[in-house]
């Protein structure tokens, strides 16, 4: 059975389009084995984050402070856990596309609640407000509780975030469908084929949506389960991500004294040249005030805007 497109909504979200700077925690053992995923949500109160894995599912993770106050929704990351509590960490850019399980628990008053795979809960409810570049638009209708869905967050180049709700009923939110990479050999209106990395060739039923935008020869990675009668269904399809098209990996560094602060901007004097100014979260500005000298890490978005990913004081010595 092939997932069914259900529900869109686009809004304008700053932080997630935001990339973040390389970073550095202890590392683990050497036994520890390397995870990639992308975060979804920070917890700066509880010091948690939760990353979207290879399987679509949502885990949550204790992170230490120091590389915690760099993180924020939108980064590619690759780390290394002990016992719950993520050890090493590093990011690698932006993330293009976020797509997570979640289970449907209650609908009522226009708003709907759904359990992530780390048993946290996620609201979604339609709303309309000028935002930072944008406006939030949802269609609930039709959730019903007890339902799986496969929630994507696509960005945009100007930053503009679509969100897809697709109904997947025999996906686990948990993460126990499987994903294989390899090569398209073949692609139909309603089936792809591609030749594993492994040597093996392996044909799935997809819908129209999930194909789109594939071709032949394209290196993907197919989220997927079987039905009853055997029959391979992927529920999911994306480009292999071998690190070579990250945007937004290797941030910038100016050094200055900060001259302005707003809501969603700072502006720095830099040091032996000019002010420059960044498009910034509150939480990247949070205790930093004007007079602070520091140093901020930013990238250049599509449009030409610089955005702070993080603002430090400098350390005297």
């Amino acid at each position: 059975m092939s997932a069914q497109p259900h529900n869109v909504m686009k809004r304008s979200t700053p932080s997630i389009a935001a990339a973040i700077a390389l970073l550095a925690v202890p590392a683990s053992s050497a036994a520890a084995q390397t995870q990639r995923g992308d975060v979804l949500r920070v917890d700066h109160g509880h010091r948690r984050v939760e990353i979207v894995d290879a399987q679509h599912a949502v885990r949550s993770y204790a992170v230490p402070r120091r590389a915690l106050r760099k993180l924020s929704a939108g980064a590619k990351v690759t780390f290394q856990t002990s016992g719950g509590r993520i050890s090493s960490l590093r990011s690698n850019g932006r993330a293009r596309k976020l797509s997570f399980y979640a289970q449907v628990v209650s609908k009522a008053s226009g708003a709907a609640v759904v359990r992530l795979g780390d048993g946290k809960a996620l609201r979604l409810q339609p709303r309309r407000h000028r935002a930072h570049r944008g406006s939030v638009q949802i269609n609930l209708q039709g959730l019903e509780a007890g339902q799986v869905v496969l929630i994507t967050e696509t960005i945009g180049r100007a930053g503009n975030v679509t969100i897809t709700i697709k109904l997947v009923p025999h996906a686990d939110p948990n993460g126990d469908d499987k994903d294989v990479t390899g090569a398209i050999t073949a692609i139909g209106a309603s089936s792809v084929t591609i030749q594993t990395d492994s040597g093996q060739s392996m044909t799935f039923q997809a819908s129209a949506d999930v194909l789109d935008g594939f071709e032949v020869d394209d290196q993907v990675d197919v989220t997927y389960y079987s039905e009853a009668d055997g029959t391979l269904v992927a529920d999911d399809i994306e480009p292999v991500d071998d690190g070579s098209a990250d945007d937004g990996g290797d941030d910038l560094d100016a050094i200055g004294t900060v001259s302005a602060l707003a809501p969603d901007s700072i502006t720095i004097q830099v040091d032996g040249a000019g002010p420059m100014t960044f498009e910034a979260d509150p939480d990247v500005t949070d205790g930093i005030g004007v007079g602070d000298h520091v140093d901020v890490s930013y990238y250049q978005d599509d449009d030409g805007s610089l955005v702070a990913d993080d603002v430090e004081l400098t350390d005297d010595e």
